[in-house]
C-alpha cells in the first residue's frame, strides 16, 4: 500500500537542503567597541532618583495619579536640560479592559549627523512599588539626560513611557510618533536595572514574532555589559533561539519593536521576565546594579553613536551558532523538505486506495475525525475566553499577573471534559481503529502532511520541530505484531519530543515553572498563538492518535490470525 521506494527518494531534497544550509552560514559581525562617553554617569544620583520616585508614587499603574505625578517630575527634570527639547505625547490605550489616557515624556538631544537613537524607560508599574524595575529605570533615564547630549553624532530621544506593562503601548506610541521612523538606528530599552540579585540574560532581543534582532546591536550591548558590570551577558543556546522563533513569546518593550523590524534591545539586571513584587521593593533596589547597568546603557549608546550608517542586522531571521549565523530561510527550506517525503508517500497511498477516490476520501475523513477531542478542548478554551473566564491580555503580558489558580484549574477541567465528550461522540459514531476503512493509513498520512504543511505556512520554525510527526503514520502501514501499538506510541513520543523540548525551553527562558500550561493557554486565547496553528495542531494530534489506534487494532488482530493459521495446520 505504501510505496517506500518513493518515500526514500523523496528525502533527496532534504539532503540537498542540508548542504544548502551548511553553505548558507554567515559570519556574525563584530561588536562595536565601546567608546569613551561624553559625560559621567552618576549611579548614586540615579539610585536616589529611584528612591524618590518609589516614595513619591508607589502606585504607578498606567494612567494613575502616581503615574502622572512621576511624569510631571520627569518633565521638570528634562526641562532643566538646556540643550534638549521637551515634548509630551498623549494617547489612549486599553488598561484593565478600559480605554485610558496615557502620557509619554520625551527629551530630544540633537546630534551633528544623521540617525536617531531612542532610549526608553517605562515608568509605570503593575505592582507596588516597582522600585528595582520601573523606578530604577526612570532614575537611570534621568541620569542619562544629564550625562548625554554633548557633541554626539546622532540625535538621542529619551522617552519616559507609560503603558509598557500593557503590551508595550508606550514604546510603540513613541516610535509611531517619530517624524522619520526609518531614521531610527536603534532603540535601547532600560529594563529593571536595579535588582539586588542580578541574573542573566542581561541583553534581551526576544521578539513577539518570527524575527530576530540586530546581531551587531546584541553583541555591542553584550560587550558593554561585560565591560561595565561584573557579570557575563549570557545568551540563549541555539536550540532556545529556535524555540523562541517557533513559539514567539518575547516579553518587554523590545519584543514588539523587533517584530516590526526595528533594531531594538533591552538591557536588564534581572532577565526577561518582570520582577515579582516580592523582589521589587525598596529593599530590593541595589545602587551597585543601578550604577553598573546604567553605565552599560550609556556605553552601548556611545558605541552606536560612532557607527556610521545602520547597524549590521544579519539575516532578518537567524539562529546564532557560535560565530556563525544560520539564516531563517535555510531552516524554513529544511523544514519543508523534511515534510515532503511523508506528503509524497501519503498522496501515493491515497491514489492507490483499493476502491478509488471514494475510498481515499473515507480514509481521510476517518483520520480527520480523530482530531475531534482536541478540537473540542480548544473550542471550550475559546468559548471560556469569550465570556472572560480566560483572560485575554494583549501580548506581551507579564505572566506573573496571571498565575495558575482556581480559575486555571476550572478552565483545564472544562477542556478535559470537552475532550472526553468529543471522544465519547466519536465512539458513539463508531469511529475507532476497529472500524477504520482500508484506506485509513493513507488518510492519516494525508492529514498529517496537510497539518504540517499548514503549520509551515504559518510558522516554518515550528514546522521544523514537528516534521518528525508527519512520518509516524507510516508505522501503521506495517503488518500487525504484538508490539506494534507500543512501537507507534514510542515513535509518537520521539516525534513530538522536539516540540515539547521547545515549549520547555521557552518556559525556562520566561521562568514560567508549573504555570507554563496556563500561560500558553492564555497565549492561545489572546491570539498570540494563532488559530491556524492551533487548528493544524489539533489535526496533527488526531492523526497521531489515529496511528496509535490502528497499531492497537493490528495488535489485536494478530492473535486471531495466528489461531486461524494453527487450525489450518491441524487440518
Amino acid at each position: 500500500m505504501i510505496n517506500f521506494r518513493l518515500y526514500r527518494l523523496a528525502f533527496a531534497p532534504a539532503l540537498l537542503a542540508v548542504i544548502v544550509l551548511m553553505f548558507s552560514l554567515e559570519g556574525a559581525p563584530d561588536a562595536i567597541e565601546p567608546a569613551s562617553t561624553t559625560g559621567t554617569f552618576d549611579g548614586e544620583r540615579a539610585t536616589a532618583d529611584a528612591h524618590r520616585i518609589a516614595a513619591l508614587a508607589p502606585d504607578r499603574k498606567p494612567g494613575s495619579v502616581g503615574d502622572n505625578a512621576v511624569a510631571d517630575l520627569v518633565t521638570e527634570r528634562f526641562k532643566a536640560i538646556l540643550t534638549g527639547a521637551v515634548s509630551e505625547q498623549r494617547f489612549n490605550a486599553e488598561v484593565d479592559g478600559e480605554s485610558t489616557s496615557l502620557r509619554n515624556v520625551l527629551l530630544s538631544l540633537p546630534g551633528n549627523g544623521d540617525g536617531v537613537v531612542v532610549i526608553v524607560a517605562g515608568r509605570d508599574s503593575a505592582d507596588v512599588p516597582g522600585a528595582a524595575s520601573s523606578a530604577a529605570a526612570t532614575g537611570v533615564l534621568l541620569e542619562l539626560a544629564n550625562s548625554l547630549g554633548v557633541g554626539q553624532e546622532k540625535t538621542y530621544v529619551l522617552a519616559s513611557t507609560s503603558g509598557d506593562t500593557n503590551a508595550a503601548a508606550g514604546t510603540r506610541a513613541v516610535l509611531d510618533a517619530l517624524p522619520d521612523r526609518d531614521a531610527v538606528t536603534a532603540v535601547i530599552v532600560i529594563s529593571q536595572p536595579g535588582s539586588i540579585d542580578p541574573v542573566p540574560l542581561h541583553v534581551i532581543e526576544s521578539s513577539t514574532g518570527e524575527s530576530s534582532g540586530s546581531i551587531q546591536l546584541e553583541r555591542t550591548a553584550e560587550r558593554a555589559v561585560e565591560a561595565q558590570t561584573p557579570f557575563p551577558a549570557g545568551g540563549p543556546s541555539p536550540f532556545t533561539q529556535l524555540a523562541r522563533l517557533a513559539i514567539p513569546s518575547g516579553l518587554g518593550a523590545q519584543a514588539p519593536l523587533i517584530a516590526d523590524g526595528v533594531d531594538a534591545a533591552a538591557i536588564s539586571s534581572a532577565g526577561e521576565r518582570p520582577l515579582a513584587p516580592s523582589a521589587d521593593g525598596v529593599d530590593d533596589l541595589s545602587g551597585q546594579s543601578v550604577d553598573a547597568f546604567g553605565r552599560a546603557v550609556q556605553s552601548t549608546v556611545a558605541a552606536i553613536d560612532i557607527q556610521s550608517g545602520d547597524l549590521d542586522h544579519g539575516p532578518s531571521v537567524h539562529v546564532e551558532f557560535g560565530d556563525n549565523l544560520v539564516p531563517g530561510w535555510a531552516l524554513s527550506l529544511l523544514a519543508l523538505t523534511l515534510i515532503l517525503p511523508a506528503a509524497a508517500a501519503a498522496v501515493d497511498a491515497c491514489a492507490r486506495a483499493p476502491r478509488g477516490p471514494a475510498s481515499a476520501a473515507r480514509g481521510i475523513a476517518w483520520a480527520a475525525t480523530r482530531s475531534l477531542p482536541f478540537i473540542g478542548a480548544f473550542a471550550a478554551l475559546y468559548g471560556l475566553a469569550l465570556v472572560a473566564v480566560v483572560p485575554r491580555p494583549a501580548f506581551p503580558f507579564d505572566p506573573g499577573l496571571y498565575e495558575f489558580g482556581t480559575r486555571a484549574a476550572i478552565v483545564f477541567a472544562v477542556m478535559v471534559l470537552a475532550a472526553a465528550a468529543s471522544a465519547y461522540l466519536l465512539r458513539s459514531l463508531r469511529v475507532s481503529g476497529a472500524t477504520a476503512p482500508s484506506s485509513a493509513v493513507g488518510g492519516l498520512g494525508a492529514v498529517s502532511a496537510a497539518a504540517c504543511s499548514a503549520i509551515w505556512l504559518a510558522n516554518p520554525y515550528l514546522a521544523l520541530l514537528l516534521a518528525p510527526a508527519a512520518h509516524v503514520w507510516l508505522l501503521a502501514a506495517a503488518r500487525g505484531t504484538p508490539r506494534r501499538a507500543a512501537l507507534v506510541v514510542v515513535a509518537t513520543a520521539i516525534a513530538c519530543l522536539p516540540a515539547f523540548a521547545a515549549a520547555a525551553a521557552v518556559a525556562d527562558a520566561l521562568d514560567l515553572g508549573a504555570g507554563a500550561p496556563w500561560t500558553f493557554a492564555i497565549m492561545v486565547a489572546d491570539g498570540q498563538i494563532g488559530l491556524a496553528i492551533v487548528g493544524s495542531l489539533c489535526f496533527l494530534a488526531g492523526a497521531l492518535v489515529g496511528a496509535i489506534a490502528l497499531g492497537a487494532r493490528r495488535r489485536a488482530e494478530a492473535p486471531a490470525t495466528v489461531r486461524r493459521s494453527r487450525r489450518s495446520n491441524r487440518r
